[in-house]
């Protein structure tokens, strides 16, 4: 979802990757120039003009900044730990299908003389899919003001660009758990690691689990996720273990109060609960309440971030000395 060195040297749609980031830069240089351009032709005409903002240090201040904020969000944790395992798209996706394989007859015989089998039948497919939409943001200043500030060491416009990239992030933390409901293309439904249909739910209130997860003791905790609503999950998905399991900083409050074992302190709860549970790691996460919890393998062919193009800034191009500089 970002322009990371680290992520396009390995990503598995590196091809795509690098396209996005071929385009951005062509399309920056072409505001660039159209902006220097403007900016000599006013000057020759007599025209008293600045040296112009959209300078090589300019934008690389403005992706720097981009990378810092990416880590300041409620929820960034869970969306950073899944970069690892996203697709890269073409920009021209607007909804990413993939199809889902059926049953094939079980028949398949033992025998001296190897004779043709009783059923020549193959798989049919099912199809799903999600959309991809695009998260826009807008922020500028006034062309005056950018000067002015300018010369007086404040940058107003990375300052505006700081305060609308918290905006920004919100969305893609708000898509990413929640998906965005008034989505839908193609009959398919814009839905979050949360709220897909393809997440399996457990209830832990009273029809369900019956478990206060913020509350409960190690002992409770380890007979749940030991039961058929947690490890029967697991099981039923083929599932050795989780990654990951994301809970709320309640859920991870009672996690952390010391556990005590026949009158020793053997660590906290979430220490000795470890020992007994499909899980890799225990994390908190300030995007959920209560009861909330979220885990997954972090696997590609589990779950993973459908990315159209990562998110960049571009300038708008500006006609006139006097144009605000709009991004």
């Amino acid at each position: 979802m970002y322009f990371i060195p680290d992520l396009m040297a390995v990503n598995v749609n590196q091809a795509n990757y690098a396209q996005h980031w071929e385009q951005m830069f062509a399309q920056r240089r072409m505001v660039e120039n159209g902006d220097m351009q403007m900016l000599t032709n006013a000057r020759n005409a007599g025209l008293e003009v600045n040296a112009g903002l959209l300078t090589q240090d300019f934008w690389r201040a403005t992706d720097n900044q981009i990378i810092e904020l990416r880590n300041q969000e409620t929820g960034m944790d869970i969306v950073n730990d899944l970069m690892q395992v996203q697709t890269v798209l073409d920009i021209g996706y607007t909804v990413k299908t993939y199809n889902r394989v059926s049953d094939i007859d079980d028949s398949a015989s033992i025998s001296m003389d190897g004779q043709s089998p009783d059923a020549f039948d193959h798989v049919a497919y099912d199809y799903d899919g999600d959309p991809v939409p695009i998260i826009t943001a807008g922020y500028g200043a006034n062309w005056r003001h950018a000067r002015g500030l300018q010369n007086a060491g404040v940058d107003i416009v990375l300052d505006s660009q700081r305060a609308k990239t918290r905006q920004y992030n919100k969305k893609i933390v708000s898509l990413v758990l929640d998906g965005k409901s008034n989505i839908n293309v193609g009959g398919y439904q814009s839905q979050g690691l949360r709220t897909h249909r393809n997440t399996k739910k457990i209830d832990l209130d009273a029809s369900g689990a019956n478990i206060d997860l913020t509350t409960a003791t190690v002992q409770a905790m380890i007979t749940f996720f030991q039961g058929s609503a947690f490890a029967g999950q697991l099981d039923a998905n083929f599932i050795d273990e989780l990654d990951v399991l994301w809970v709320s900083p309640q859920i991870w409050t009672n996690l952390m109060k010391i556990y005590v074992e026949n009158g020793v302190t053997v660590g906290s709860g979430k220490d000795y609960l470890m020992k007994f549970i499909r899980v890799k790691d225990i994390r908190r996460t300030f995007a959920f309440n209560a009861n909330e919890m979220l885990g997954y393998v972090r696997s590609r062919d589990v779950v993973t971030p459908l990315v159209g193009m990562p998110t960049n800034v571009i300038a708008i191009p500006r006609r006139l000395p006097h144009d605000n500089y709009n991004f």
